[in-house]
């Protein structure tokens, strides 16, 4: 009897059990389901944020790069030099379909199409204020792409404003980042507003607790959001996982242990960059103070060096043998050019930490050329050379820093004497006013060469001087004309044991630099074999047109260099 009762009790509560157990599991499965529905989601959200950054690089790099045509184009207004830059920007970006550059006023100066898109773009350029930078969403109507209008302002290097413009086909533009998705993923987006620019995938996923939409941080007027769909991992499998509970834990712990393993790794990646990013800019500092202070460092024994080998050359320590004169003039000349290099290197320093500073004068600019030129005469002299100056009395006084209008004259004539085999250097000095004030133009003088210049102007509405140093050296190829003005850069610049006659690249490089301090520029125009014409151009005050006309200052010998009309 008692061995009944309790069989029946045990009977009974075997499918209580059951019950338990069987309600155990569904609730062991259910919580697994949320569990992975829950990861699920968290996989879609991880995703949609790694590739919106892969995105918004895709959208915000040729806006940056517009920039760059905008800030190219107005050192350069040249049609050629636009077509490189075109090119350069269609190479980088395929699915552009047209690039052109407005004015102030919304005028086109500058148009190139590269594919013929479904979409008429020319109907559909809008005419934004000049100073606009973004994105803009182009719909095209029904039966149409819609395409992104990507606008960039810049400045012409007188100041005029530019606007850099493209259409690039989203599509072409997005499609292979959305499709490199993981196998969860079934489908991805890019939507502005109401219009859908890209959609890879099922079309028909965007439902469940899997999608995920973020938007994307851009410089537009219009929202654009990127939407990521995963599909269930686990829906088919539901039937099987009511007998496979164990698996589908072991399942579950190994999801969240591979997304837990994957944030870790992203974490680490981001604080390996962010340490490789203090440690360049660390490196980068000390590089600059390194060579601030080493240049200071030996500038005190180089001028110990000079001072001495100057009194042995003056012999006050004695008279020199015959045999002794040359080795002294060696190391007096060694001397003066390992000088010269620690100025160079110290001027560089100077300029890339921005504590150069500027002291400017008002200059007569043909007394202030006649100076110079007569201290580098006997360079030219020496070497056979013809010598002109070409800068005219009645041209306005200008307003500069002496001491660095020098160092560039001195360099630009140095560097003709130095690649001049033959032939001649001429020094010329011309006034290009702006059209807008005819009271400048009874001032100025009209030679031929106005109306070219005037063209190469760096910007049209103001007043320059534009200071030439001609040669009829060995000239410079097209190719390398560019790369001259970049630090350490020479165009066949000989083995390195000739450091004295090679150089170091610096002198052109720190002229320029100068000349933009100075609020001016730099320019180069040469043929090979046929010599070169470097234009330095001098901004001149408003208040200083008026020509003011001095005498002639001579050279130290008393002569004066021959003088062009």
């Amino acid at each position: 009897m008692a061995r009944s009762a309790l069989a029946r009790t045990s009977a009974g509560g075997f499918p209580v059990l059951l019950s338990i157990a069987l309600l155990l599991m569904v609730g062991g499965l259910v919580a697994s389901d949320r569990a992975l529905a829950r990861s699920g989601a968290t996989a879609a959200r991880i995703d949609a944020e790694q590739t919106r950054f892969g995105v918004s690089k895709l959208l915000t790099n040729p806006l940056a790069d517009l920039g760059g045509i905008s800030d190219g184009l107005g050192r350069d207004p040249s049609a050629a030099h636009f077509s490189e830059l075109a090119e350069a920007y269609a190479r980088a970006y395929p699915a552009v379909l047209r690039l052109w550059v407005t004015d102030e006023h919304g005028q086109i100066v500058r148009d190139t199409t590269f594919i013929a898109p479904t979409l008429d773009v020319a109907a559909h350029v809008r005419t934004p204020p000049v100073r606009e930078r973004g994105i803009t969403v182009v719909n095209g109507g029904a039966g149409t792409v819609s395409v992104l209008e990507l606008a960039s302002p810049g400045l012409t290097a007188g100041g005029r404003p530019l606007l850099a413009r493209s259409m690039i086909n989203p599509d072409a533009l997005l499609r292979g980042i959305l499709a490199a998705g993981p196998r969860e993923r079934s489908a991805s987006a890019v939507l502005a507003g109401s219009d859908t620019l890209v959609v890879v995938g099922d079309r028909s996923a965007w439902h469940g607790d899997l999608t995920y939409v973020t938007p994307l941080k851009l410089p537009s007027s219009t929202a654009i959001v990127l939407a990521v769909a995963h599909r269930h991992g686990i829906g088919a499998l539901r039937p099987v996982l009511w007998g496979l509970s164990l698996a589908t834990l072991v399942f579950f712990a190994f999801g969240m242990l591979r997304e837990r393993r994957q944030a870790a790794r992203m974490a680490e990646r981001s604080a390996e960059l962010e340490r490789l990013y203090s440690e360049v800019a660390r490196a980068n500092t000390a590089k600059s103070e390194f060579l601030a202070n080493i240049s200071h460092e030996l500038r005190t024994p180089l001028n110990a060096i000079v001072g001495f080998v100057e009194l042995l050359k003056d012999g006050v320590y004695g008279d020199l043998s015959p045999r002794q004169v040359p080795p002294v003039d060696r190391i007096a000349a060694s001397a003066t050019h390992l000088r010269h290099l620690v100025d160079q290197v110290l001027d560089i320093a100077k300029i890339a930490a921005g504590r150069l500073e500027v002291h400017p004068e008002t200059l007569i600019l043909r007394s202030f050329v006649l100076n110079i030129a007569s201290e580098l005469e006997s360079l030219v002299n020496e070497r056979g050379l013809g010598f002109s100056i070409a800068v005219g009395a009645s041209l306005p006084r200008i307003r500069t820093d002496p001491t660095h209008l020098r160092q560039i004259l001195v360099n630009l004539i140095g560097n003709a004497v130095k690649y001049t085999p033959s032939g001649g250097i001429a020094v010329r000095g011309r006034f290009i006013g702006a059209p807008s004030q005819p009271a400048v133009v009874g001032a100025r003088r009209n030679t031929p060469d106005d109306s070219t210049l005037a063209n190469q102007s760096p910007d049209p509405r103001r007043p320059w001087i534009a200071l030439q140093v001609v040669d009829t050296g060995v000239g410079i190829a097209p190719a390398d004309q560019a790369r001259i003005f970049e630090e350490f850069e020479q165009v066949n610049a000989g083995p390195r044991g000739e450091s004295m006659q090679r150089g170091t690249g610096l002198g052109l490089a720190i002229s320029r630099r100068l000349a933009q301090l100075l609020g001016g520029d730099i320019r180069v125009d040469s043929q090979v074999g046929k010599g070169s014409t470097f234009t330095l151009w001098i901004p001149v005050h408003p208040t200083d047109l008026e020509p003011t006309v001095r005498a002639d200052t001579p050279h130290a010998n008393g002569s004066t260099p021959a003088i062009s009309a």
